[in-house]
């Protein structure tokens, strides 16, 4: 169940990020840029495939430099594979620590999402008693006239 309830939670938070950013001016523009970027992209494609060859290669090129370098300072005694592990998994722990304060900012915001919405919804609902009861009322005053 906790799964499904991540993965629920995942999904509103996407969904209600989408929908504000592409409500907003900024959301607006960002999707000016899209279509503008895709329109030209259709024009031209090999350009936009070289170009992310390219980075890609970049890229590339920069994990292996890393690779050798963190090989090097091992071979050379400057790191010791204990201490890539430590460093391994103390990143890897503040990832899951900040992983875990994300879920739980967002379990919050959505409680506190729900509780005005059925507050909202709380008002909205006496308020459509009030007119259906003065509705009735003003029913019945015509009737007897």
């Amino acid at each position: 169940m906790g799964k499904f309830l991540n993965t629920v939670i995942i999904g509103a938070v996407s969904g209600a990020a989408a929908a504000y950013l592409l409500s907003t001016d900024k959301g607006k523009q960002i999707k000016q840029k899209v279509s503008e970027t895709f329109t030209a992209y259709k024009e031209n494609p090999e350009e936009y495939h070289h170009y992310a060859a390219q980075k890609a290669n970049e890229y590339k090129s920069a994990a292996v430099n890393t690779v050798k370098e963190y090989k090097e300072k091992i071979e050379t005694g400057e790191l010791t594979k204990d201490d890539v592990v430590s460093v391994v998994k103390e990143k890897a722990s503040q990832v899951g620590d900040f992983a875990n304060q994300t879920l739980s900012e967002v379990k919050d915001r959505l409680s506190q999402t729900a509780e005005k919405s059925e507050e909202t919804a709380e008002a909205v609902k006496a308020e459509v008693d009030d007119i259906v009861i003065d509705y009735q009322e003003e029913a019945a005053d015509d009737k007897e006239a």
